[in-house]
């Protein structure tokens, strides 16, 4: 990428502008993969999640490309509307507001030495790298973390790793692997987990101050076009099926929930009732009147579910159980459909053994406004052993994996 179009302004006009609305103005850098200019056009992931949202939404917008921190201060002088792709971050919550996320990263510890990724990150001797102006350089020094060399470009800190001048750096995964000096690299970095971190646009307060319906239609949008089926490494699967199965340990057989699954009130519906009562339920979602619905979160296992939720929230987004045909028979909340039958996880599920559990790619939940992983577990008698249903947990991910610091 040329360097001066890191530096200078590009104004890329992504929609006409009508004379119904005003055009919001986003500020944003240049970062591989998330926001790129590729012959004088900017794209990305970012960038594209975007174009997809304000299309739904039919509101032109521009977007101005700058460095992150000129972003920032842009917004902050009300010179733009917002600024993306941002992780949270205290010191903008004062002028800005963040939208459901994006995107969602994956930071890592890169290092040359293995014994440096086991020190504790906070010995005083470590010399930690990072990149002027981005969401891990704030994330760390928000922290207290101390940060001994601050460069702008993510290609000068690895050449200050090679030369020994730092121990180690944080960078997001996907952006590492877009640069050439680490595929051509003889020896390959080594690197530690730290965190997921979600991606979304602050927009001023003032600019959702003057429009103040517009925040929940851009939200409301970004299930559609947040990008799906993120694979979690075989180490996260693992991790989250122990995660499950320890709490499904304490309160997976609890008797308000073997004996809404022994129940035979609903052995009787056909299938065509069944997607019937389905169809009920995607209608009762949009109206105020929700028969149906509210029965289901009134009757005892969805009691006990909700508290569960509650209880070791934000962990879980959701947490719903259904019998060997998909009917539902207890939600923490209203889930997006009455029958489950037809669901991946559900089909899954069925086939497991005891213990054994089922997970999802990382998905955008519309809902919660955060990525989830969907873990799907059978649920058998203790009595005879027989299937009574499933059991699904939606996993937030944020939540669940945390912040790996030590």
């Amino acid at each position: 990428m040329p360097r001066l179009s890191r530096f200078c302004l590009l104004l890329l006009s992504l929609l006409p502008v009508t004379s119904q609305a005003a055009t919001i103005r986003l500020d944003t850098s240049a970062e591989e993969p998330y926001q790129v200019v590729v012959d004088g056009e900017l794209s990305g992931l970012s960038v594209t999640v975007l174009g997809c949202i304000f299309e739904q939404l039919q509101q032109p917008y521009s977007i101005r490309l700058t460095s992150f921190s000129r972003a920032r201060q842009n917004v902050s002088k009300q010179v733009a509307d917002g600024f993306f792709s941002s992780a949270p971050d205290s010191q903008v919550d004062g002028y800005a507001q963040l939208s459901a996320p994006l995107l969602i990263e994956k930071w890592y510890w890169y290092a040359l030495d293995p014994h440096v990724l086991n020190r504790p990150i906070w010995d005083s001797e470590l010399r930690i790298g990072g990149v002027l102006g981005s969401n891990s350089l704030t994330w760390l020094e928000s922290r207290g973390l101390p940060v001994t060399q601050k460069v702008p470009r993510l290609e000068q800190l690895l050449a200050l790793l090679e030369r020994g001048r730092i121990d180690l750096l944080l960078a997001d995964s996907t952006v590492m692997s877009n640069l050439s000096e680490v595929s051509s690299r003889e020896k390959p970095l080594l690197q530690r987990f730290v965190r997921y971190s979600p991606l979304g646009v602050y927009f001023s307060h003032d600019f959702l101050s003057q429009h103040p319906d517009f925040l929940k239609a851009f939200n409301r949008h970004v299930e559609n076009c947040a990008p799906q089926g993120t694979p979690l490494s075989a180490a996260e699967q693992s991790y989250l099926r122990k995660l499950v199965n320890r709490h499904l340990t304490r309160w997976g057989k609890h008797p308000d929930l073997l004996a809404a699954l022994r129940s035979d009130e609903r052995a009787g519906n056909s299938e065509e009732r069944i997607r019937e009562l389905d169809r009920q339920w995607m209608r009762e979602r949009l109206l105020e009147e929700k028969p149906l619905i509210r029965r289901l979160l009134k009757a005892q296992p969805s009691r006990l579910l909700n508290s569960i939720a509650s209880q070791y929230s934000p962990l879980f987004n959701e947490i719903f159980v259904s019998d060997t045909s998909g009917q539902l028979v207890g939600i923490s909340e209203i889930t997006s459909d009455y029958w489950q039958g037809d669901e991946e996880d559900f089909q899954q599920a069925l086939r497991l053994h005891p213990e054994q559990v089922y997970i999802s790619d990382i998905e955008y939940d519309g809902s919660a406004q955060s990525f989830q992983s969907k873990a799907s577990a059978p649920l058998y008698d203790p009595e005879d052993g027989r299937l009574l249903g499933v059991i699904s947990l939606g996993i937030n991910i944020e939540s669940a994996f945390g912040d790996n610091l030590p």
